[in-house]
């Protein structure tokens, strides 16, 4: 049996995490979430852990025959350089490279199962690497064998001395397609800050605060809900971040975070914010690989909060980017800050 199996099967009869389990493989709850569903958790971990394809080198001399013909003396010497062959995967290799996507569409009405893995590892990321280390770390690697044959025939009708040289250098590379990546409605991770109940912080999200100043308060009890069209919509959670531009310097603090999704697909964003303390010259942008693809400025003396809207941005090729939000003090207004929650990129 797999040594991951014992240490959640351990788990589970003890009612308590084993000590050397949980040194080696992380938390015994975050293993589980990997583990359920074998095939995907072993497609999950090798992106995770970004892991590269094998190298297997394959070394093969054959024997070479020489045919000699009314000769009375003949010598026949034949020199061989070692066939080196280098193969890079197979067609039968499974070969898990990080976050390079081809898309599978996701069934909104089935539960996503990274979204299940990084809410039991509780987005933390290094439990979510030992478990996974733990899961792979049995793992049969695929390896292939290619072999060169290499035959040389000399035939001699006069006396003489025969020198035949054969020289074979064989590379041999065999690309293999990444797995198919899942990727979620909502490719913000841990956009209503929730995760800071568990994990104490707001990762994926980082900030600018050693950069360019200001404060980032994470606070909880807030219920963060806007009308539109005489329409209520709330957060769903009660954390949300409190950022305090400078008044100097910068002028702003922002939170960033980078995502994969659907690769050449263009993403509506959208927040739901509250200004405190603003004026004419207060707002938010929201800046897509650094460069601004929208703004926020609807302050207003509520208690309700606003909900951005028209601002898009575009993945490349790869589907792979960061988005950066940037609150600004831009008049330098004594007080000012904002209430933000509610991230969220969605497929247009």
């Amino acid at each position: 049996m797999r040594s991951w199996l014992l240490c959640i099967s351990a788990g589970v009869l003890a009612g308590v995490a084993n000590a050397a389990c949980t040194n080696k493989c992380g938390s015994n709850k975050c293993l589980a979430a990997i583990a359920a569903d074998p095939e995907f958790g072993e497609s999950f971990c090798s992106s995770w852990l970004a892991l590269e394809p094998a190298t297997t080198t394959v070394t093969e001399v054959e024997t070479v025959t020489s045919t000699l013909v009314n000769v009375e003396t003949a010598l026949t010497t034949l020199t061989l350089t070692t066939a080196t062959i280098t193969v890079t995967g197979s067609e039968h290799s499974t070969i898990f490279q990080k976050r390079v996507p081809t898309i599978t569409e996701v069934d909104p009405a089935l539960p996503d199962p990274t979204d299940a893995i990084v809410s039991q590892c509780s987005s933390n990321d290094d439990r979510i690497s030992k478990a996974c280390s733990c899961i792979l770390s049995t793992a049969t690697a695929s390896t292939v064998t290619v072999f060169e044959t290499a035959v040389a025939t000399a035939v001699v009708e006069a006396e003489s001395t025969i020198v035949e040289t054969a020289t074979e250098n064989v590379v041999a590379t065999v690309s293999v397609a990444a797995p198919a990546v899942t990727i979620p409605a909502n490719i913000i991770v841990n956009g209503a800050f929730e995760g800071y109940l568990k994990t104490g912080n707001i990762s994926p999200w980082t900030d600018t605060l050693t950069s360019t100043g200001g404060r980032l308060d994470i606070v909880n009890g807030v219920n963060p809900c806007s009308s539109a069209n005489g329409v209520v919509t709330c957060a769903g959670g009660q954390v949300v971040i409190r950022p305090y531009p400078p008044t100097t310097g910068s002028k702003y603090v922002a939170i960033r975070e980078t995502f994969v999704g659907r690769p050449s697909t263009t993403y509506a964003f959208s927040f739901m914010y509250r200004c405190l303390n603003y004026d004419s010259g207060t707002k938010i942008d929201v800046l897509y690989k650094g460069a601004v693809v929208g703004s926020a400025n609807q302050c207003v003396n509520s208690a309700s909060f606003s909900r951005s809207t028209g601002i898009t941005f575009t993945t490349d090729a790869t589907g792979q980017g960061e988005v950066e939000v940037r609150f600004r003090n831009s008049g330098a207004t004594p007080y000012l800050y904002f209430y933000a929650d509610d991230f969220s990129a969605i497929a247009v």
